[in-house]
């Protein structure tokens, strides 16, 4: 009924997810790979016990890690995580982000004042894709004339093929490529320093356990930047395209925008909930579960679905329809949760948040075509969305 490498699924994925929760809220895959949890509170819940449901090998079953070898502190559990994670997290504190507000709004109207009334465009070619790629392009010290590969690269690494859980050859091409570029950076840091977030990793120190304060291994350096590199971009591509594409399919909702600016905040977690960048991330249990009378084991893997926990109507009150003042209660899970909480969710909102007031301000009546997606591991979201400016 549910794999998450079927076309069928990731093209609408929400009747499937509520049949999950209705009706097998603990599934088992048929190969027997994994496990899938589909309720917001039993997937929050995971996502809160790290002791129990372990991230040492990785947040994707097809490419399993191992303490954060390949994808950086997403693989590493308590305490190590919490102390490499430290060496840079004051970097994304909304403080941060809001010391960040003039370079974000240059980097949003010099895209978007390109734009006029009557145009027709792709939306992710014009600005949903290079706006994220420029704003950690900066941050990162990434030369403006290789921003645009580095995402590409991006892209192939996480496209999969239908029905395949292995990697495909062009996505591990693309992961030596982007380890190949970022190890050239790194190495250029190294040796002339700046204050881009590279400098500021190679320079970060954090007290570890076993041996006292030290700076990041050479390896722990380059799968933080791949890590920085990919997250800072994707999931922000994908919220913006997203969004804009739901907001037009509830006019009403937008019109409220439109009329009152003060509602964007709101209105982008209500679209990191509604259409969720990332899906799901998968854990390992440590130690063997009962849930909703299904037995799972220590070993085990399982896929806490994300998207589908945000549309799961023991949480939310008509969670199939996009609507911007949406009480808030309690914690949403679009960011993930606990010690693993994106840690550039305050940079993605703001910049989702500075796109749609532009729209709301100078394109108000824009309306939406014809819009695909490719499959892809996690992240859910556009490759093209046509859009006339209006």
């Amino acid at each position: 009924m549910y794999s998450p490498f079927s076309r069928a699924v990731f093209d609408d994925p929400y009747p499937v997810y509520r049949r999950l929760r209705d009706e097998a809220p603990v599934y088992r895959d048929p190969e027997d790979r994994w496990w899938v949890l589909s309720r917001f509170d039993d997937v929050a819940a995971a996502l809160r016990d790290s002791s129990l449901y372990s991230s040492s090998r990785g947040p994707a079953p097809e490419n399993p890690d191992r303490d954060g070898k390949k994808y950086s502190i997403i693989s590493m559990d308590s305490p190590r995580h919490e102390h490499v994670r430290g060496a840079l997290k004051r970097s994304f504190t909304p403080a941060a982000v809001a010391a960040m507000e003039d370079a974000l709004r240059t980097i949003v109207h010099g895209h978007l004042d390109k734009l006029r009334p009557g145009m027709t465009i792709d939306a992710m070619e014009a600005f949903a894709f290079p706006i994220p790629t420029d704003v950690i392009g900066e941050l990162l010290g990434v030369p403006a004339s290789d921003r645009e590969q580095l995402r590409v690269w991006w892209e192939a690494f996480l496209a999969r093929e239908e029905g395949s859980v292995a990697m495909p050859q062009a996505a591990i091409d693309a992961s030596r490529e982007i380890s190949s570029y970022i190890g050239g950076l790194i190495e250029e840091r190294r040796r002339d320093p700046g204050d881009d977030l590279i400098s500021r990793v190679l320079g970060a120190t954090f007290e570890d356990p076993d041996s006292g304060e030290r700076s990041l291994t050479p390896h722990e350096v380059l799968m933080f930047c791949n890590l920085l590199s990919a997250a800072g971009s994707e999931t922000t591509q994908k919220l913006i395209s997203n969004g804009l594409v739901a907001l037009h399919d509830h006019p009403d909702q937008w019109q409220a925008i439109v009329d009152d600016r003060d509602l964007i905040p709101a209105a982008v977690n209500e679209a990191l909930r509604f259409d969720t960048p990332s899906h799901w991330v998968a854990r390992t249990l440590t130690a063997p579960v009962e849930m909703h009378g299904v037995q799972m084991e220590a070993g085990d893997w399982v896929l806490l679905l994300l998207g589908s926990a945000n549309r799961d109507e023991r949480r939310y009150s008509d969670p199939d329809r996009f609507v911007v003042d949406r009480g808030k209660g309690g914690i949403d899970v679009y960011f993930g949760w606990g010690i693993h909480v994106c840690l550039g969710q305050w940079l993605a909102r703001r910049e989702a948040q500075l796109v749609f007031e532009y729209f709301a301000e100078h394109f108000p009546r824009y309306t939406v075509g014809r819009h695909e997606r490719v499959l892809t591991a996690t992240v859910r979201g556009y490759t093209t969305v046509e859009m006339t400016l209006r």
